[in-house]
């Protein structure tokens, strides 16, 4: 028996499925803050475990420090880890500098530790102020204060701790330590109480503060194939770039795909079919059921843009009887595509120029339609599309937010958090990179002000900038890479780009670099409608773009 359902195209979705085990009508969270401490949180471990809870762990960095083994076990056991300052000071009371040094000290000493970074930061005592709320935001950090205060801190007994507890309603976070031992003792029967009013130990939600579904155990990343930039956060895998995919394989009837973004849609594909969309899934785990008994394949992509918020994915959790079974292999041939918004696929679903209502644009960008992903699954490769609207090579569009550019943001997992470093595995290894920059840098007039004397200096600038671009490239990924530059044609505007271009690849070949080729959109000769949002490429136009790449990149073998 399913719970509440809706149809998305011909799939069912369903709210949870049925299983043997309590009913969960809502989530609340337990945290316990300053750990890991010996002696204790071996214990509180066991507790959780045998209650089948999982926790959050606000530790402090100098806990951490000292205590590496007990950070690692706390994760191990599926405890999710947060940030609870260097050494407990009130914050409030220190400089910028210092509350910064309190906050990334224990960061990095997590990120050491555990291989991750939190996302979740709880202010000692619990006192914070709009100050201290932007340093955290320089650190990714989502503050996270509490419902119920357990005041197992006081000295309370384990009943009072207890019928403190029972004030927590779904959604509610509960503050207790790792200390105290009538803490120990209250566990089992605050759990047990609560699962009686039908709530169930979550995860904390960084996007709203409230507790979720806490997903599978295991990582979510076992249990998939990506080649997508993304950053393990305890047990699931947050992401920023558009078109990151997530496949896997599982035996069942239904399967479920925990997930959570506010602002970001998705397309999910079963057994290879037409792709059903979520919108904005926010936190939650979407469940496909009524499918024939047997193995099935899933893959979850990311149709749009939302570079300042990290969606995270959960996992797959399998249905009553069903399992979720290794994922599928990765491909032997592997294409990074690096770009704007034509790669993006900004506005490709549209029928027309105009996206100006609220939400038009974004039900209107898929990421897994552009030219690259189309590309990709013509010749059967992994690939990533590490995109970004609006951002040139040197200079944006219309001059906005100066002082950045597309370089500023290439090496981050996570492209609003400054410190977000990707750090490339061995198995992501492209055999070709495609580039598209350059329209924003070229395609507007320069503005007063601009640090550009006239266009002939920003030409200058920009190949300069492309040369050292295309030789942390090569860096990157060695002299046998195959690298496309692409650019379309600006001729109603400049032929800055075109010329710039054309400089790049000539000057690269005449110093031995032969793999560096340039692909030209010419947008008559291809039959380009430019009927996408804004003038941008339709999905008419991403079929041709991707035709027109596949026929160049056939001619250099």
């Amino acid at each position: 028996m399913l719970g509440v359902a809706v149809v998305l195209g011909s799939l069912l979705v369903a709210a949870a499925p049925a299983a043997a085990s309590p009913r969960c009508d809502g989530h609340v969270a337990l945290t316990f803050d300053d750990g890991p401490t010996p002696g204790n949180t071996e214990r509180l471990l066991t507790v959780l475990r045998a209650a089948g809870a999982r926790a959050t762990m606000f530790n402090t960095g100098a806990n951490v420090t000292a205590n590496p083994a007990l950070t690692r076990a706390q994760s191990a056991a599926g405890m999710w880890l947060g940030n609870h300052s260097w050494d407990h000071p009130h914050l409030t009371t220190l400089t910028a500098g210092e509350q910064a040094a309190q906050i990334s000290r224990t960061q990095d000493a997590v990120g050491r530790v555990t291989g991750a970074r939190p996302t979740l930061f709880r202010p000692p005592y619990l006192e914070t102020d709009d100050a201290l709320r932007a340093v955290e935001r320089r650190y990714g950090l989502h503050e996270i204060n509490a419902d119920v205060d357990s005041r197992d801190w006081d000295g309370t007994s384990v009943d009072q701790i207890v019928e403190n507890a029972r004030a927590l309603r779904a959604g509610g976070v509960l503050l207790m330590h790792d200390w105290p031992p009538n803490t120990l003792e209250a566990v089992p029967r605050i759990v047990a109480e609560l699962r009686a009013r039908g709530l169930c130990p979550g995860r904390i939600s960084p996007n709203t503060g409230r507790a979720v579904a806490p997903g599978p155990v295991t990582p979510a990343l076992d249990q998939v194939h990506t080649a997508g930039r993304v950053v393990t956060v305890g047990t699931g895998a947050a992401f920023t770039w558009p078109g990151v995919y997530f496949e896997g394989r599982f035996r069942g009837t239904a399967v479920g795909i925990a997930i959570e973004d506010p602002t970001g849609d998705y397309d999910v594909r079963i057994d290879g079919g037409e792709p059903v969309t979520l919108v904005t899934p926010d936190a939650t785990t979407h469940w496909i059921t009524g499918l024939v008994d047997g193995v099935h394949t899933v893959r979850l992509s990311k149709r749009t843009e939302s570079p300042w918020n990290a969606a995270q994915f959960g996992g797959l959790v399998p249905a009553p009887g069903g399992k979720i079974l290794p994922a599928p292999a990765a491909r032997r041939r592997q294409i990074e595509f690096i770009g704007d918004s034509w790669t993006a696929g900004y506005g490709d679903m549209s029928t027309g120029r105009d996206c100006s209502g609220p939400g038009v644009l974004t039900r209107n960008s898929n990421a897994d339609q552009a030219f690259g992903a189309r590309t990709a699954r013509a010749l059967d490769a992994d690939y990533q599309i590490d995109a970004w609207s609006g951002i040139g090579m040197v200079r944006n569009y219309n001059g906005g937010s100066p002082g950045t550019d597309y370089r500023t943001y290439y090496d981050r997992a996570l492209q609003a958090v400054d410190e977000s470093v990707w750090r490339r595995p061995r198995s992501w290894h492209p055999g070709t990179v495609v580039i598209g920059l350059g329209i924003n840098d070229f395609s507007t007039p320069l503005n007063p002000g601009e640090r550009w004397a006239d266009e002939a200096a920003l030409a200058a600038d920009f190949v300069a900038a492309y040369q050292g671009f295309l030789d942390q490239v090569r860096q990157r990924y060695g002299a046998g890479t195959r690298i496309v530059l692409t650019y379309p044609d600006l001729s109603y505007r400049t032929t800055a780009l075109a010329d710039s271009i054309q400089r790049i690849v000539q000057d690269r070949n005449a110093r031995g670099d032969r793999r560096v080729t340039a692909l030209y959109y010419d947008n008559a000769a291809l039959g380009l409608d430019l009927l996408g949002c804004d003038w941008h490429p339709s999905l008419h136009d991403h079929q041709i773009l991707a035709d027109a790449l596949i026929a160049h990149l056939d001619g250099l073998r």
